[in-house]
């Protein structure tokens, strides 16, 4: 069972590894035009250290971003649509409810549309934090996510910082 205190740390983590992959190119165009100039005049006697550094991160971050796109555009091969609708039935009762329109292939080879619903209740703590802010700015009791759309939105964002 992991240790309660370190839960926050991973996530933490977790959220800076996917940023900094995100933006990997604008983060290399900044080492190239600042960092490694600012080191070779102050202070030269690491700069092939911090050079190599980058090199062992981009040799991940490359590959990493490079698969995340690949297994998006196989995913959107099949999953059509995909919308999460959060409804607040009380204070302490939020019902998520995820459609998908996806691709299913039959025995016979034939492809066809199919949709998927499912239903779960759902904490407060447990939404993305930009869904807690629609839900107290709007004072709506419930809203509705394009995951599709966003994730492709994020897709098209890694391809236009490259």
């Amino acid at each position: 069972m992991p240790i309660p205190f370190l839960i926050p740390i991973v996530v933490a983590l977790g959220v800076s590894i996917v940023l900094a992959l995100a933006f990997w190119y604008q983060i290399l165009d900044w080492a190239q035009d600042s960092l490694f100039p600012w080191v070779k005049r102050n202070i030269p006697l690491i700069e092939g250290v911090v050079k190599e550094a980058f090199i062992a991160v981009d040799k991940v971050a490359t590959p990493i971003r490079k698969t995340i796109r690949q297994a998006w555009e196989k995913l959107r091969d099949f999953l059509l649509k995909q919308v999460v609708k959060i409804e607040i039935k009380s204070s302490s009762e939020l019902i998520k409810r995820v459609t998908s329109w996806v691709i299913k292939v039959l025995e016979s080879g034939k492809k066809v549309p199919v949709k998927v619903e499912t239903e779960e209740e759902v904490n407060w703590d447990e939404l993305p934090e930009e869904v807690r802010k629609e839900f107290l700015s709007k004072g709506e009791s419930e809203t509705e996510i394009d995951v599709t759309e966003i994730r492709d939105d994020e897709i098209d964002q890694m391809d236009m910082s490259a």
